[in-house]
């Protein structure tokens, strides 16, 4: 069965590390992405993309082939989590990846990164989004940043929050 781990990389590596990863392994990878403006070596200002989460690669694969990725791959390390006392894998549910691939996935750029230990997520309502861009995705709508930006994060476990564009309450319904 697949599941999506999570693996830990250097700075800046991501995308080099995702595509070593596919080419060795034929797995599905995922780095959110951003557009980035710079300048080249001959000082012109060119968009190039960089990761958008840094240190991080989500990889769907098989139990019994997860370890072998980071053995093969140096500088790739696991990311683990301790759960009854044994430590073990951290593994996406596959509902919270799509979310979150629809989101970070996306080009718009007012996605916000969060990190969610410095978020309440209890506070808000699980919805659903209902209209516009991000149709289907499930998260917490709450407030942050301006007075009237509401948007839906969708956190991986103990990881990562990100936070759609501001979304009008007229686009959510109500989950669970």
């Amino acid at each position: 069965m697949l599941s999506w781990y999570v693996y830990r990389c250097p700075s800046g590596k991501e995308l080099t590390l995702k595509e070593s990863i596919q080419t060795l392994f034929g797995v599905e990878c995922f780095v959110p992405i951003k557009k980035v403006r710079q300048r080249d070596r001959h000082g012109r200002f060119v968009w190039v993309q960089r990761s958008a989460l840094t240190g991080y690669i989500f990889t769907r694969i098989e139990k019994e082939r997860q370890h072998l990725v980071p053995r093969r791959l140096l500088n790739l390390y696991t990311m683990m989590q301790q759960s009854d006392g044994l430590w073990r894998p951290v593994i996406v549910p596959e509902n919270q990846m799509a979310s979150f691939i629809r989101v970070s996935g996306s080009e718009d750029e007012q996605i916000a990164y969060l990190d969610p230990a410095k978020l309440d997520l209890k506070k808000g309502d699980r919805v659903r989004v209902i209209g516009g861009s991000f149709v289907g995705v499930e998260g917490v709508f709450m407030q942050i940043g301006g007075k009237h930006q509401k948007r839906v994060i969708i956190e991986l476990e103990g990881l990562i929050a990100v936070a759609t564009a501001a979304i009008p309450a007229s686009m959510v319904e109500k989950i669970g």
